[in-house]
Order: structure tokens, then sequence, then C-alpha cells
């Protein structure tokens, strides 16, 4: 089993400020294919990759809770930042703490810019969404 350390200040200085904290080790590497088995850790737990990533758009699982999931050894949600902008809102996102403290889970969480969403369907319920700022979805939700 190769065990490759790799730490922040292993990064150029250029590429960000050395933290820590945010580690990417190699637990093994194909010599066939140089696929590898990592694992990242933030402060927030630990990522074994490859690994499945649940998908919580609005920062909430469907049929499962965050309790569950995470005893079922999920280690990494993602959520969807363009539908987090609509619902709930940044401003519910910010008043609880954060997303860890709106959510109540503290395990590791990783969002997209939703650039997708807000470039790549830019008509239709999309374009309508942005321009009431979420109005309508926040409306449909009640």
């Amino acid at each position: 089993f190769h065990h490759e350390k790799t730490t922040a200040s292993d990064f150029p200085p250029w590429a960000f400020a050395p933290k820590d904290y945010f580690r990417f080790d190699v637990l093994h590497q194909s010599k066939k294919s140089l696929a590898r088995v990592g694992r990242i850790t933030t402060p927030h737990g630990t990522i074994d990759t490859p690994g499945y990533v649940a998908v919580g758009t609005n920062a909430s699982l469907k049929a499962v809770d965050f309790t569950t999931a995470d005893a079922a050894g999920q280690q990494l949600i993602f959520s969807n930042t363009y539908h987090l902008l609509l619902h709930p809102g940044p401003d519910i996102i910010r008043e609880a703490g954060g997303i860890h403290k709106f959510t109540g889970r503290d395990g590791p969480f990783i969002t997209d810019s939703g650039g997708f969403q807000v470039f790549s369907l830019a008509y239709g319920s999309v374009k309508e969404s942005l321009e009431s700022k979420g109005e309508l979805k926040r409306a449909k939700s009640r």
C-alpha cells in the first residue's frame, strides 16, 4: 500500500495561501492507469476518494436525513449554489451562521457556482427565477 502525503506547503506559493487543515493524501496509485485512491482532510471531516457524493440541491437530502446518511457512511454532500440563492436564500443561510449550522450537519459540503443554470439555461423558468430574484420559487414552496 503506497502512501504519499501532500501538504498545502507542497503547492506553489502563488496558487493559494497554505492552509494545513486542508490536505489531500494519495493512499494508492495504480501503476497501470495512474488512477489514485486518496483522502481529503477538511476542517469538517475526511472524504475518501473516489467516493459517492450525495446531492442535496437545496442543502437537504430527499427521503433521508443527514444523521441517517452520516451513520451510513456518507462523507460529502453536494449543494447547488444557484438553488440555494433562490431558496432558502443567502440571508437565511447567513443568519443561521452558515450552511453547517443551517442544516445541522457538521460534515463536509461542496457547492458548485450555479453557473450552468445561470448561463446555460438563461431562458424560461431560470430567466424568470433570476428576474424575480427567486420569489417565484419561494412563493411555490410556501
